[in-house]
C-alpha cells in the first residue's frame, strides 16, 4: 500500500474489506508506538456550547417411601435415574450430562428455616477472573456471620474448562467451607466431599438444571422460604449461561421452561439472576409460573456481580421476601465491592402482576402495528419512542441492541400520542408496570431505567420468534420491520450555513432519527469491488463525534466549530499518549453534576499473548471540568450471528492491550461506510491516565493536515446523508 499521510507518530487506518491507502503504520513490533502523538499537548476544555435542551406457591411434591428428617445432615444420592451422561465430555460434545445421580433416601426438613440454592455456571468468568470462586468465598463469609443455621445453602457449580470446574457438582455450605481450605473449589477427591458429581455434566443443557431442581424438590422440604439464583452470563430471551466445555452451550428459555416443568422443585418464593440483561418481559414470562418474585438487571452486570456476603445476610435477616429482595437490590447498586463499576441496574419484580402488564401492553402495540404504515401520527410517535428510549446491550460497531426499558418506551410514546384513546391505554400500561416493578434502582448512569425491559422493537430474528412474549408483540415487530424497509430515501439537506461559531443545517425527513457532528479528515481508501478490482474513494475518517444542538428555529441543528482538543490516554510514561476515537452517547445528572458518556469501539487484549475480544470502552466525563472520572470496558461475542455481551466488566490495567477502531464515510457512495483499525495494539505499561489534548496529524513531509467537519443525518431506517465537509479553522 502507498502511504500518503502519517501522523506525527505512527497511526494505522486499515479495514478488512475497505483498505486505507493512507495513515498506515505497519510493523512487527509487539508493543508499537501510539496511534497518535498530540503535539503542543495541554489540558483544555472542549469548545462546545451547552445544549439547548440537555437530556438531562405451588405445594411441594409429596415424598413417597422416603423418611423426612428434621436435622441438617447431608442428603446422599442413591437411586434416582438421572439424565443421560457424557462422561469425560470434550468441548466438541453438545449433549449432555449426569450419569450418577440417584434418589435421595431421606430429605432435610427445613421447617422454620430458609433455603438458598445457586445454579452457578462458571464459564470464562471463572476461567479468567475466578469470579465464581470469589462469589462462593463471599457466600461462605456471609454464612459465617449468621447467628445460627437459619439458612440452608446448596450450590450446583461447574461449567468452566478449569480443574475442579469441569462437569457439575452439588455442594452444601459445610462442604463448600471444607473445599475452600486450599483456596480452590471442586478439587476434592473424597466421596463425601460433594452431594453429587458428574465429570461429564453439561450445565448448559436442560437435563442438568432439571436434575438440580429434582434434587432440591426431593431433598429439601418444608422450608419457610426458598430462593433460587442463576449465576453466569445472561442475554435476555436469547439465553443464559454458557458451559465452556461444550462450546459455550447455553440454556435457552425453552430449556429453562421445560426444566422447571419437569424438575419437581415446585414454586419458589424468589428467583434471581446474577447475570446480565435478564430483567426482561421475555424472561419473566418463563419464570412467572415458578416463582412469586424475581430479581434481575436490565443492563449488563459488572463481572463481580452481587455482593454475596450481603445477599445471604439480607435473606436470613428478613422474614418478608420483598424486604430481603429490596435490600439486595439496593446493596448491589451501592459501591460495596472493592471494584468500582458503573452502569448498574437491579429490579425486584412481582410475577403475579406479569399477566396484567401483558394485558395492558397488547392493545397499545396492536394499535401501533395496525396504523403504523397508514398514519403519520402513529409513525411519528413510534419513531420518537424507538430512537430515544433507554437501551441495553448496545454495540455501535455491530449496530445492535438487545432490549429497551418498557416504561420509558411507554412514556415516550405518550409524548407524541396519536390519540386520546392511545393516551388512556398508555396510562394503563404505565400503571401496570408500576405494580409489576416492586422496587428498582440504578447508579445514576442509566437514567430512565424503571425496572423491566422488553425486546427492542426492531429485533426480528427468526430464530428467536418463539421466545417473544406473544403473537401480538410479534405482529407489532413485523409491522415495524415493514415500516423500516418501506423507507429507502435518506434525509434531505435543505439548508446549510457556515458561521464563525460553527455550522447550522436543516434536514427534511419524516423519520429523522439522528443528527450528529463529525470531526475528522478526508483520505483516499482502496475499495475492493465484487469483480475483484480496486479503486480509490475519498472517505471522511471520523476523529471525534459530538451531538448537534437544536436551535430556536424549528428543525435547525447547530454544529459547533472544533478547537481540535479531544480525549487521549497515557499508557506508557516513556511514550506519547494515544488518541481515543470516542463518540457522544448520552448525558445524565447525579449529585448536582452533569456527566457526558462517550463510547469507543475497541479490541481488548487482557494479556500480551491473548486474542483480542471486541468490546465497547465507555468514558464518563464530568462536564464542568471535562475530566474523565471513570471508564469501563464491556466485551462481547458473536454467538451464531447474535451479539452477546459478557458479564465481565473491566478497567484497563498494566500489561493489557487495546486496539481502537474508527468509523469512515465514503464521500462518493452514500451507502459506503465501515469500521477501520485506528491503531496498532497498544500495550499498557501503566494504568491509564485519561486527558484532553490538542490533536495533530502530519503527512509524510511533516505538513500538518487540515481537519474538517460535517453533519451526519440518519433516519430510523438507517438511511443517512453527510453534509459537505468544511475546513476547521486552526
Amino acid at each position: 500500500m502507498n502511504s500518503l499521510l502519517v501522523p506525527i507518530l505512527p497511526f494505522a487506518a486499515a479495514a478488512t474489506v475497505l483498505t486505507a491507502t493512507a495513515l498506515i503504520a505497519c510493523g512487527d513490533d509487539p508493543t508499537p508506538a501510539p496511534p497518535l502523538a498530540p503535539t503542543d499537548a495541554q489540558a483544555a476544555p472542549a469548545n462546545t456550547p451547552a445544549p439547548v435542551d440537555a437530556p438531562t406457591a405451588t405445594p411441594l411434591p409429596e415424598l413417597t417411601d422416603k423418611q423426612v428428617r428434621s436435622d441438617t445432615s447431608t442428603p446422599t444420592p442413591e437411586a434416582k435415574a438421572a439424565p443421560t451422561s457424557t462422561p469425560g465430555a470434550t468441548d466438541t460434545d453438545q449433549t449432555t450430562s449426569n450419569d450418577q445421580g440417584n434418589a435421595i433416601p431421606y430429605a432435610i426438613d427445613g421447617a422454620g428455616r430458609k433455603l438458598l440454592a445457586v445454579y452457578m455456571v462458571g464459564s470464562d468468568l471463572e476461567e479468567e477472573d475466578m469470579a465464581g470462586t470469589i462469589d462462593l468465598a463471599e457466600l461462605i463469609e456471609g454464612y459465617d456471620r449468621l447467628r445460627g443455621d437459619e439458612v440452608e445453602v446448596v450450590v450446583a457449580f461447574g461449567g468452566a474448562n478449569k480443574d475442579g470446574w469441569r462437569g457439575m457438582k452439588f455442594a452444601d455450605i459445610r462442604q463448600l467451607q471444607d473445599d475452600l481450605e486450599d483456596g480452590e473449589f471442586g478439587n476434592e477427591e473424597e466421596d463425601e466431599a460433594y452431594l453429587y458429581r458428574d465429570a461429564g455434566g453439561n450445565m448448559g443443557d436442560e437435563s442438568s438444571l432439571e436434575w438440580f431442581l429434582d434434587y432440591l424438590g426431593e431433598g429439601y422440604v418444608n422450608f419457610d422460604r426458598r430462593f433460587l439464583v442463576f449465576w453466569d452470563h445472561g442475554n435476555s430471551y436469547r439465553g443464559f449461561g454458557g458451559d465452556t466445555n461444550f462450546n459455550g452451550d447455553e440454556l435457552s428459555m425453552d430449556e429453562m421452561e421445560r426444566a422447571f416443568l419437569n424438575g419437581g422443585a415446585g414454586k419458589f418464593d424468589l428467583i434471581g439472576f446474577d447475570a446480565c440483561l435478564m430483567a426482561s418481559m421475555e424472561v419473566a414470562k418463563v419464570i412467572a409460573p415458578h416463582a412469586e418474585y424475581m430479581i434481575a438487571s436490565e443492563e449488563l452486570e459488572p463481572g463481580h456481580g452481587w455482593l454475596w456476603s450481603y445477599v445471604i445476610q439480607a435473606y436470613a435477616e428478613e422474614d418478608d421476601v420483598v424486604e430481603a429482595g429490596t435490600r439486595i437490590v439496593n446493596n448491589f447498586v451501592q459501591d460495596v465491592h472493592e471494584y468500582k463499576d458503573i452502569g448498574k441496574t437491579l429490579s425486584l419484580l412481582d410475577l403475579d402482576e406479569y399477566d396484567r402488564v401483558v394485558a395492558a401492553l397488547n392493545p397499545v402495540v396492536s394499535s401501533f402495528g395496525e396504523h403504523l404504515l397508514s398514519s403519520d401520527e402513529y409513525s411519528d410517535s413510534l419513531i420518537h419512542g424507538a430512537i430515544r428510549v433507554r437501551s441495553y446491550g448496545e454495540s455501535e460497531r455491530e449496530n445492535t441492541r438487545v432490549a429497551v426499558d418498557l416504561k420509558h418506551f411507554t412514556r415516550l410514546l405518550g409524548e407524541k400520542s396519536p390519540s386520546p384513546e392511545v393516551d388512556a391505554r398508555l396510562d394503563g400500561l404505565a400503571n401496570a408496570i408500576d405494580r409489576f416493578v416492586v422496587h428498582s434502582t440504578h447508579d445514576g448512569s442509566r437514567p430512565n431505567s424503571f425496572g423491566v425491559s422488553i425486546d427492542a422493537p426492531e429485533n426480528t430474528e427468526a430464530e428467536y420468534r418463539d421466545y417473544k412474549i406473544n403473537d401480538v408483540w410479534l405482529g407489532f415487530q413485523d409491522a415495524f420491520g415493514d415500516f423500516l424497509r418501506s423507507d429507502t430515501m435518506p434525509p434531505e439537506l435543505v439548508e446549510w450555513n457556515s458561521v464563525p461559531e460553527g455550522t447550522v443545517a436543516v434536514f427534511e425527513d419524516d423519520n429523522l432519527a439522528l443528527v450528529t457532528t463529525l470531526y475528522g479528515f478526508v483520505e483516499p481508501v482502496a475499495v475492493e469491488h465484487e469483480d475483484g478490482s480496486e479503486s480509490d474513494e475519498d472517505y471522511f475518517m471520523v476523529v471525534a463525534e459530538l451531538e448537534t444542538y437544536l436551535t430556536e428555529n424549528e428543525g435547525e441543528h447547530f454544529a459547533p466549530a472544533w478547537d481540535q482538543y479531544w480525549f487521549t490516554v497515557e499508557y506508557d510514561a516513556d511514550r506519547d499518549t494515544a488518541w481515543i476515537p470516542a463518540a457522544f452517547a448520552e448525558w445524565y445528572e447525579e449529585d448536582g453534576h452533569q456527566y457526558t458518556v462517550y463510547t469507543a469501539e475497541i479490541d481488548y487484549y487482557r494479556a500480551e499473548e491473548s486474542a483480542g475480544d471486541p468490546a465497547v470502552m465507555t468514558l464518563i466525563v464530568r462536564d464542568e471540568d471535562m475530566e474523565v472520572v471513570d471508564h469501563y470496558i464491556q466485551t462481547y461475542q458473536d454467538v451464531e450471528g447474535t451479539i452477546r455481551f459478557d458479564k465481565a466488566t473491566y478497567q484497563m490495567r498494566q500489561g493489557e492491550g487495546i486496539q481502537f477502531w474508527q468509523f469512515g464515510f465514503s464521500l462518493e457512495d452514500p451507502n459506503g461506510d465501515g469500521w477501520f483499525e485506528a491503531s496498532d495494539i497498544i500495550t499498557f505499561a501503566q494504568d491509564p491516565v485519561f486527558q484532553i489534548e490538542l490533536l495533530r496529524f502530519a503527512d509524510e513531509s511533516g505538513q500538518l493536515i487540515e481537519y474538517e467537519y460535517a453533519i451526519w443525518a440518519e433516519d430510523v431506517s438507517g438511511n443517512g446523508v453527510l453534509s459537505e465537509p468544511i475546513a476547521v479553522e486552526p
